[in-house]
């Protein structure tokens, strides 16, 4: 599993496009620093899930949930795609963005969802996990 971040990173950084300005990009997983998912699911229910994470500078936008679905076992993080450009300013306040992302429940099993939170200090990825059963 975190082999498989890992590359994704590592991909995400090396891809770069060009926007109409001829403004370059690239695409960052950042952690997700708060979510609220439900006590429990009802089966073939959809659920707007709300989110935090944070920006580390004013040229970070949200792009999409990364989602890894394995079984009922989810794997969730942030991307972000940044914006190359030398008047980036670091953000300390109104740094919190707060987006959402739709889960339709298609397992009648505990679902497990590992949220990603980043690096440790020995660079291994840390992760919360939050169970969450279904109910008929």
């Amino acid at each position: 599993m975190v082999k498989n971040i890992i590359v994704l990173l590592i991909v995400l950084l090396m891809v770069g496009c060009s926007i109409d300005e001829g403004e370059e990009t690239s695409y960052v997983i950042l952690p997700i620093e708060s979510i609220q998912l439900p006590d429990e699911f009802m089966l073939n229910e959809q659920y707007e899930i709300p989110f935090v994470f944070k920006r580390p500078t004013n040229c970070y936008g949200y792009y999409d949930i990364f989602l890894k679905a394995d079984n009922e076992n989810r794997t969730l993080a942030v991307q972000t795609i940044v914006y190359k450009n030398p008047n980036c300013n670091v953000l300390i306040e109104d740094n919190e963005i707060n987006q959402s992302f739709s889960f339709k429940v298609v397992y009648d099993q505990i679902y497990v969802f590992r949220i990603w939170k980043g690096v440790n200090e020995l660079g291994e990825d840390t992760y919360e996990e939050v169970e969450v059963p279904v109910v008929n």
